[in-house]
C-alpha cells in the first residue's frame, strides 16, 4: 500500500463523517500545546470519500486540535484509491491499539463498527483477543450494550469514574434511574467493588419491591447523610451503602441491630464477640489480643465474668 503526503485544507475534511472514528472522551489541551510548540509531528491519515471530501481514518484528536487552533492548512497522509472501507477501518483500529488502551466506550464503538464488516462470531474469535477481552461472549454482550446507555454514563465510563463491571446491572434500571445512580457513584467516588455492590442491591430492591430507585436514593435518609458535614466523602458513601443494604436485607439488619445492643450491654472491654455469618448457624466466636501474661489473665477473668451474664445467654440461646 503506497501512501502519499499532501497539503490539505481543513475545509476539505468532512468532520461529520465518523465512519472510522473510535475516539471518545478525549481532552485536547495538551495536544494543542504540543502542536503550538513543535507543530504536527505525526500527520493524520485521510481517505478521499465518494462525495469528494476527505474523511478521517486516523488522527481525530489531531484534526480537532487543528480545528480549535484555527489552522487552515496541514500535512496529511492520504490513502491510495481503491482501499476498501473495511481495510481502512482495520488500519485505524490497529493504529490506535498500537499506542494506547481504549476506554470502555471506545471499545464498544470499535466492536459496533466491526459488525459492519464481520460476524459476531468473528468478532468474538478474532477481535476480542486483540482488544484484550479474551473470547468472552458475556463481555461481547456487555460492550454491545454500552452504546445504548445515556451520555452521562458513557462519559463516566470513559473517564473511569464508572466501572464497566456495573454495565449489566445498569440495564436493569430505567434511563432516569441509571442517571441518578451514575450521579451518586460519581459524587461519592465509589471504588469498583462498592459500585458493584450498590448496583446489585438497588436492582434486587427494585425487582423485589417494585419501587422506584430514585425514591430511595433521594430519600430523607440519604439527604441527611449528605447534609452531615462532620463526616467525609468515604464515610458518606459507606453510610449510604449500608442504608441500601439494610433495605435489601431488612431481617438481617434487624438482627444486626439487636445483636449490637445486646453486645453493648455485655461491656466486653477489649473482647470481641463475633456472631455466625448472616446469623445463620449456632457458632459464635470470641477474639481478643494481649501483650503480656497478666493482660492475658485479665482477659480470661473477664471471659469468666461475661459467661455468667444473662445477656450472653440471651444472645447465644435466643
Amino acid at each position: 500500500m503506497v501512501f502519499t503526503y499532501q497539503t490539505v485544507s481543513l475545509q476539505e475534511v468532512d468532520l461529520r463523517d465518523e465512519t472510522f472514528c473510535i475516539s471518545y472522551g478525549f481532552a485536547l489541551d495538551s495536544l494543542k500545546r504540543s502542536i503550538e510548540k513543535v507543530g504536527l509531528v505525526h500527520p493524520p491519515l485521510l481517505q478521499k470519500a465518494s462525495h469528494g471530501r476527505y474523511r478521517i481514518v486516523c488522527g481525530w484528536k489531531r484534526i480537532f486540535a487543528l480545528y480549535e487552533l484555527g489552522t487552515q492548512m496541514f500535512t496529511a497522509v492520504v490513502l491510495p484509491e481503491g482501499v476498501r472501507e473495511q481495510d481502512a477501518f482495520l488500519l485505524t483500529l490497529n493504529e490506535n491499539l498500537s499506542h494506547r488502551n481504549l476506554n470502555p466506550v471506545e471499545t464498544a464503538l470499535a466492536i459496533h463498527k466491526l459488525t459492519r464488516y464481520v460476524t459476531l462470531q468473528e468478532i468474538q474469535e478474532e477481535f476480542l483477543p486483540l482488544l484484550g477481552l479474551g473470547k468472552s461472549l458475556s463481555l461481547l454482550k456487555m460492550y454491545t450494550a454500552i452504546l445504548d446507555l445515556e451520555e452521562e454514563i458513557k462519559i463516566g465510563l470513559a473517564s473511569g469514574t464508572i466501572t464497566r463491571e456495573i454495565v449489566p446491572g445498569f440495564l436493569r434500571f430505567s434511563p432516569q434511574e441509571r442517571i441518578t445512580l451514575s450521579q451518586l457513584i460519581t459524587r461519592l467516588k465509589l471504588s469498583k467493588s462498592k459500585q458493584v455492590e450498590l448496583i446489585e442491591n438497588c436492582a434486587v430492591i427494585k425487582e423485589r419491591d417494585g419501587v422506584d430507585i430514585e425514591s430511595i436514593l433521594k430519600s430523607e435518609e440519604v439527604n441527611e447523610i449528605f447534609l452531615d458535614q462532620k463526616i467525609g466523602l468515604v464515610a458518606q458513601g459507606d453510610r449510604i451503602r449500608e442504608y441500601v443494604r439494610r433495605l435489601r436485607y431488612p431481617r438481617l439488619a434487624q438482627a444486626e441491630e439487636s445483636f449490637r445492643k445486646k453486645k453493648e450491654r455485655l461491656t466486653l472491654k477489649g473482647l470481641d464477640l463475633i456472631p455466625p455469618p448472616y446469623f445463620e448457624g449456632e457458632e459464635f466466636r470470641i477474639s481478643f489480643s494481649f501483650t503480656t501474661v497478666d493482660e492475658f489473665k485479665k482477659r480470661l477473668a473477664l471471659l469468666q465474668t461475661i459467661a455468667e451474664k444473662e445477656e450472653l445467654k440471651e444472645i447465644v440461646e435466643g
